[in-house]
């Protein structure tokens, strides 16, 4: 007689990981509809294997990671082709710890990820063009991130809305000397369709930082749980 399937919190009480952070991979990697929301887990042998696999090699991973580039030069020193071929093997490694899901620059694809760990949700299709990421609690919520460096313009706009076929926004500044959220708030659909002005060229609605940092009394400061999260990725190595 075969041993009986642990449970979601059993296998993560038995690694010695949160059971919240093993249900968000869960997620990720498409092993449930949303729709599915609030039925308990049933794990395969199958999962149950990969689970372990995955998250025993993230407690035993060393305590520090070889670098992607041994080549100690600064990036001043280094010819366009290297950098390219730098910037592709970061990409590639952040794809490979599922931190990104497109080799466009990470910024977007981070923010993403970081919002679904903080909404314990499920990232959508690449190809759904309405939003981002399905809540816990099945709202769908669109990501907006800009990253905020020196004499960045307070007129600086977030990529414009082109849909309003979601229910929440959250909308990130990240500094880019800090590397940390520094803004982090969320709109519902209704105050974004009447804060946002249309732009005949680029065929959309755009809201600019200078709002989002200036209307702090509109929607829901998230900052404190977006910094977090940020900062517990950013200290990811590879399992």
């Amino acid at each position: 007689m075969s041993d009986p399937v642990p449970t979601v919190p059993e296998l993560a009480a038995s690694l010695g990981v949160e059971a919240k952070a093993m249900r968000a991979w869960m997620r990720r990697q498409g092993w449930r509809h949303p729709v599915e929301k609030g039925s308990p887990w049933v794990l395969t042998p199958e999962q149950v294997e990969l689970l372990t696999a995955r998250f025993d090699q993230a407690q035993s991973a060393p305590a520090s990671s070889p670098p992607l580039d041994t080549d100690d030069r600064p990036l001043a020193g280094r010819t366009a082709g290297e950098l390219l071929a730098l910037y592709g093997g970061v990409l590639r490694e952040l794809r490979h710890r599922g931190l990104v899901r497109t080799n466009n620059a990470p910024i977007g694809d981070l923010a993403e990820y970081c919002a679904a760990v903080v909404y314990d949700g499920l990232l959508a299709p690449n190809s759904e063009k309405s939003y981002d990421l399905t809540s816990a609690d099945s709202l769908r919520v669109q990501v907006k991130v800009r990253v905020l460096r020196a004499g960045t313009n307070a007129a600086a706009v977030f990529s414009p809305f082109r849909s309003f076929d979601f229910d929440l926004c959250a909308f990130l500044i990240v500094d880019d000397l800090e590397n940390r959220v520094v803004v982090a708030r969320e709109w519902t659909v209704e105050q974004v369709q009447a804060l946002s002005r249309h732009r005949t060229h680029t065929n959309g609605s755009v809201v600019r930082m200078s709002q989002i940092r200036r209307h702090d009394t509109i929607g829901r400061d998230r900052q404190e749980d977006f910094d977090r999260t940020w900062q517990e990725i950013m200290t990811q190595q590879s399992a």
